[in-house]
């Protein structure tokens, strides 16, 4: 089975469980109450898609984080010119994940992340921020990062980074911290990572 046939068979998977798992990726110049959510890209499983660049709500910021985000497209200067407001995101984000977790017939929208525990407390925090009482995605990430711990050699965390993944886990290319290819690029693996963990777990059952 190569890396396409793992995608394929994964997003059959995805699609079918009983909740809608929504590949997230978030961009920030800091942290959650220190800093400001600039951007959220998002892929459902059956293709839709979200983007938006949101004006900082900060003056707080980390110097480290600006300067990454700024290398790449998310300029402080131009956000505050051209950003979205973060109240008017949060809703069209929700709207957006209501509708597909409907139209699906899912119980429930889960955030998927390949660093959920950051990508999840960015999205709490600014629901929180645009003063929307309930997170839509409720109290927790599922996240890719842990459920690489399902490959690695040993129990050690540090081998859950993406360069620590089989190669038939990986697509073509990288990150590159655009918050929507991110998104689609982490699905990728998300979807490979479903097929593989089922295949390996089709066992004949002993009655």
């Amino acid at each position: 089975m190569n890396h396409e046939q793992l995608l394929e068979e994964g997003q059959k998977i995805v699609q079918k469980a009983p909740q809608a798992f929504f590949d997230i990726d978030v961009e920030s110049d800091g942290w959650p109450g220190f800093g400001s959510l600039l951007s959220i890209g998002g892929v459902s499983p059956w293709g839709d898609e979200f983007y938006a660049e949101i004006k900082p709500t900060s003056q707080k910021f980390i110097a480290d984080n600006k300067q990454f985000c700024e290398e790449h497209g998310l300029q402080r200067e131009r956000l505050i010119r051209e950003g979205r407001e973060l109240p008017e995101v949060i809703t069209e984000l929700g709207d957006w994940v209501e509708v597909i977790t409907s139209r699906e017939g899912k119980t429930d929208a889960v955030l998927t992340a390949f660093n959920a525990s950051y990508d999840f407390a960015w999205i709490d925090y600014a629901t929180r921020e645009a003063g929307i009482d309930k997170n839509l995605f409720g109290i927790a990430g599922f996240c890719i990062k842990s459920l690489a711990m399902c490959f690695a050699q040993e129990y050690d965390w540090k081998k859950t980074s993406k360069g620590s993944l089989p190669d038939i886990l990986l697509p073509e290319g990288d990150f590159t911290h655009n918050a929507l290819e991110d998104s689609i690029y982490q699905q990728k693996i998300h979807f490979a990572m479903a097929a593989l963990i089922s295949f390996k777990n089709k066992k004949p059952i002993d009655y």
